[in-house]
């Protein structure tokens, strides 16, 4: 069974080393056995840490790239057992154990949601299933969006004066390396994750020195600093 879904990932921190906004969004189509996408679609993301209009994007993200490679299904990331995007309804958020703000926010977007799912139902005939985090199809795309976001963001410190720097945060469990032939290779830490892994190539530019958040356990944070020329 073909999957399609997308996530976002990386965030410029702010002084506290607490994240401020979302660099990256990349939407995937995986097929067994679920490891390596057959079709990756990337967009620079400049979405505010609070913005739930994050989510309406990577829904269309999944769309556009549906149009692209077919899948039986759309895993989307939203942690609602599973349920199909058609089936949401304001009764059914009302029932469900969230914070008012939570269910005020998600009133917000339905709408957009629900159309965007109807779309996707009606041309490709694939349902859009809230699968959220309990996916291993949205944390592939996670990772991937993580090298993505680790790439823009050592573009952007390639322009930044000498010695000034950027404080990157990964997500949970997710650790980022470097090789010779300039390249970023991103993989999980979560059990039975060890195979996955997603690359980007980067701007060789930038020094990187990578440590873990002392605010936040289980979070790399990436210290991007222009080299000297």
């Amino acid at each position: 069974m073909k999957i399609v879904t997308a996530d976002s990932a990386c965030s410029i921190l702010d002084k506290d080393l607490m994240p401020t906004n979302i660099l990256s969004t990349v939407a995937i189509v995986v097929d067994f056995p679920y490891q390596t996408p057959t079709a990756v679609q990337a967009r620079d993301g400049d979405y505010s840490i609070k913005d739930p209009t994050v989510l309406v994007h990577e829904l269309r993200l999944c769309e556009e790239l549906l149009d692209i490679e077919p899948a039986e299904c759309v895993h989307f990331d939203l942690t609602l057992g599973g349920t199909n995007l058609l089936d949401i309804t304001d009764e059914f958020l009302f029932q469900l154990n969230l914070s008012p703000t939570g269910r005020s926010v998600l009133h917000a977007i339905l709408p957009d949601l629900r159309e965007i799912a109807l779309s996707i139902d009606e041309k490709y005939h694939a349902p859009v299933l809230a699968m959220g985090k309990r996916s291993l199809p949205v944390r592939i795309a996670e990772l991937y969006a993580s090298a993505h976001g680790i790439a823009r963001a050592m573009g952007i410190a390639s322009v930044l004066e000498a010695e000034e720097s950027i404080y990157l945060g990964l997500p949970e469990k997710v650790l980022a390396s470097f090789d010779e032939e300039g390249k970023v290779k991103v993989t999980s830490e979560e059990p039975m994750e060890g195979s996955l892994v997603a690359e980007a190539p980067i701007n060789n530019g930038v020094s990187v020195e990578p440590f873990l958040n002392p605010m936040t356990r289980g979070f790399q944070v990436l210290k991007l600093t222009k080299c000297d020329a």
